[in-house]
């Protein structure tokens, strides 16, 4: 029986599923759990007897070219140098073409897929590279097959992985049989932006404008005018203060370290991409901003909590004390201080602000547009 299963094993086509992906957070990543899980997710889906095997290769791939086809040139390059069978590249680049964002394309001759990873926007962004991938593999192996997404339970039928989200069409374009776009491409391509930004490490990665705000906090959490205020100023009047000060230092950050792209006087394209780009920079400011608020606000109540005796703070409380006026007293400490870190923010220097603020690849985006602005 030990032989029979061994020869059964032998007799099996062995399939290697080149990655080549880029060494930054995104792309790696999913690379990673690509290779994982996309080996069982073939056998299961595409051929059972095949024996699939995934190899991941980080480098840096190049920037884009007009015909969208210098990174399967690489491909091609390391697919004869490793003997893959398909190779796979995973960027952050974002490719376009006209006004549409494209999520992947494919060469079924020369059985490269190249995929772009801010088209998928910003929610389940491994399961839909991995359902894509997948898909396209069957377009090159058994085109009259469809995938189910990985992760979801069929309704009565399979779901196929290119579902109403994405759209397939054929280009009319060498080395390229199979295009990938999504519906709704505008707004999921911003969505991707802001994802790759990870605007969530501004919180963390600026500083300045951090120590300023728990430096102005400590100031206000032992000022009486402050609680006074707090304690009577109403809950709306409190939360227009929060998202007040928020936008303030947003504004602050865009306007002093310039990070609004101008769009006056470009051609139509380059005015697209220079708008996605500041939609992309208020969005990211302002989640990352509002996560340097909660994280303030959370010190500032537990600060408050052990500071503020309710014998003294009491005293400046009508009506009495109760947990509400240690909530308020915080939320305006923190909306005092997150303005105060906004001054705070013109120690940093422009080149920190945006490496805290955009990706790598995004500050090269932006650097290009700025060249073609200049030539």
């Amino acid at each position: 029986m030990e032989g029979e299963d061994t020869a059964a094993s032998g007799a099996r086509k062995q399939t290697v599923v080149g990655i080549v992906a880029e060494p930054v957070a995104a792309p790696a990543k999913v690379a990673g759990q690509l290779a994982r899980e996309l080996p069982r997710l073939l056998a299961e889906q595409v051929d059972r007897k095949r024996e699939w095997r995934t190899v991941v290769s980080r480098e840096r791939l190049p920037p884009s070219d007009a015909s969208h086809t210098a990174m399967m040139d690489v491909a091609a390059e390391r697919m004869r140098r490793h003997g893959w069978d398909i190779g796979v590249c995973l960027t952050d680049v974002v490719l376009r073409t006209d006004e549409h964002p494209i999520i992947a394309d494919a060469g079924h001759d020369s059985r490269i897929i190249v995929v772009s990873l801010p088209a998928f926007g910003g929610m389940a962004l491994r399961r839909n590279v991995r359902g894509v991938v997948a898909q396209l593999i069957a377009d090159m192996l058994a085109p009259d097959m469809t995938v189910r997404f990985p992760g979801r339970r069929p309704r009565g039928r399979r779901l196929p992985a290119l579902s109403r989200r994405f759209h397939r069409v054929a280009p009319e374009q060498p080395r390229v049989d199979t295009r990938i776009l999504a519906s709704r491409g505008r707004l999921r391509l911003l969505a991707g932006m802001v994802r790759d930004n990870r605007p969530w490490r501004l919180a963390f990665a600026l500083t300045g404008p951090l120590i300023g705000a728990f430096a102005f906090s400590a100031f206000y959490t032992i000022n009486t005018t402050v609680w006074e205020l707090a304690t009577n100023m109403g809950t709306p009047r409190l939360v227009v203060a929060a998202f007040g000060s928020v936008a303030v230092m947003v504004a602050w950050l865009i306007v002093y370290h310039n990070l609004w792209e101008p769009t006056r006087g470009r051609p139509p394209r380059e005015r697209g991409q220079a708008a996605m780009f500041n939609a992309s920079t208020l969005l990211t400011l302002g989640i990352g901003v509002v996560s340097m608020f909660a994280v303030l606000y959370l010190v500032n109540l537990a600060a408050g909590l052990v500071v503020l005796a309710p014998v003294v703070f009491g005293r400046y409380v009508d009506g009495g004390l109760d947990a509400g006026d240690y909530v308020s007293a915080s939320l305006l400490v923190s909306a005092a201080g997150t303005v105060a870190g906004a001054i705070g923010s013109g120690f940093e220097s422009e080149a920190s602000v945006r490496e805290a603020a955009f990706s790598q690849r995004e500050r090269a985006r932006r650097e290009a547009l700025h060249t073609s602005v200049g030539e």
